[in-house]
């Protein structure tokens, strides 16, 4: 603007209409990745919606399938009761197992200091465990070691449930109808297990996520010079609000990217993150709650109005 209003360099005036036709492309074209990265987010928490339902259904199927309706000997309550509780607080290790399995960083993930310090800051203030203290409230102790030297720790722990049921099945504490019940809990488990691994483990395809912030660097770039004639035109003074007008136009197009940029990754541990700590902590406290527990634990509360 001063090179044009002052030096009389008229050629820096570029006519507005390919500008604007380059922020309609731009703006659609941001609008398309924010759509796609928003798609992520609330499938996301979809998953999570769905397996703080599966759990429930499971606890509250195993307390009332698993007797000794079926044995050909009577079992005592208290070994049916542990056989239960066993279940149930394996499937809560297993919630714990897969969050630190949806929060181990990838490449493509924010990893700039200042993301760096949300998280640590954020950390301590929801008093994070590590993967063996979470963990072990919830396994045996021969569990508790056997789950370390897994690869995929979540995986695992189904499995192991799926073993547990057959050997109540031998035991005549459930029979082949609540057995094949029981299991397709697990199977489900599986499927929403595959499908957090599927948005954590594969990222918006970077033609996408990358190219947009390069249109809207073009269009920034170009876009006081497409308006300097315009404002010319209102009046004499008039061409000083350029400055106001280009700033607006270039935040609003600049918050757009950064909301998709933020959005495209729901498990990496950011204030705009799926709050499965949140969600786990939640389900936590029902299922403890099924099974008769009085100390059950408090539930999260936010911190500076955030929910990890």
């Amino acid at each position: 603007m001063f090179v044009y209003e002052y030096l009389g360099w008229r050629w820096v005036a570029i006519p507005w209409l390919p500008v604007s036709l380059i922020g309609t492309a731009v703006a659609f074209y941001v609008g398309f990745k924010n759509n796609q990265a928003y798609d992520r987010s609330w499938e996301a928490r979809k998953i999570w919606g769905g397996i703080t339902n599966i759990s429930r259904a499971f606890a509250a199927s195993a307390r009332a399938f698993v007797t000794d309706e079926f044995a050909k000997v009577p079992v005592h309550k208290p070994k049916i009761d542990a056989e239960v509780k066993t279940l149930i607080y394996r499937h809560i290790a297993w919630l714990y197992s897969l969050k630190h399995a949806m929060w181990q960083r990838t490449q493509w993930e924010h990893q700039k200091k200042v993301n760096t310090w949300y998280r640590n800051y954020f950390e301590k203030k929801f008093a994070y465990g590590s993967f063996e203290d979470e963990l072990s409230p919830f396994l045996s102790a021969e569990e508790h070691v056997w789950i370390r030297s897994k690869k995929n720790a979540p995986v695992q722990l189904l499995d192991k449930q799926s073993q547990h049921l057959m050997e109540l099945k031998r035991a005549g504490l459930i029979d082949d109808y609540r057995h094949m019940e029981l299991q397709k809990h697990i199977t489900e488990l599986y499927g929403e297990q595959g499908r957090s691994e599927r948005i954590k483990n594969t990222p918006l395809p970077r033609q996408f996520a990358t190219s947009s912030t390069i249109f809207i660097i073009i269009f920034t770039i170009l876009l006081p010079f497409g308006m300097i004639s315009e404002f010319k035109n209102l009046g004499e003074g008039m061409i000083w609000l350029l400055i106001p007008f280009n700033m607006i136009v270039s935040w609003i197009f600049s918050l757009m990217e950064y909301i998709g940029d933020y959005s495209e990754n729901p498990f990496e541990g950011l204030l705009n993150d799926v709050p499965i700590y949140t969600i786990i902590r939640n389900i936590e406290i029902d299922l403890k709650d099924m099974l008769g527990e009085d100390n059950l634990p408090e539930k999260i509360k936010p911190v500076h109005d955030v929910l990890l």
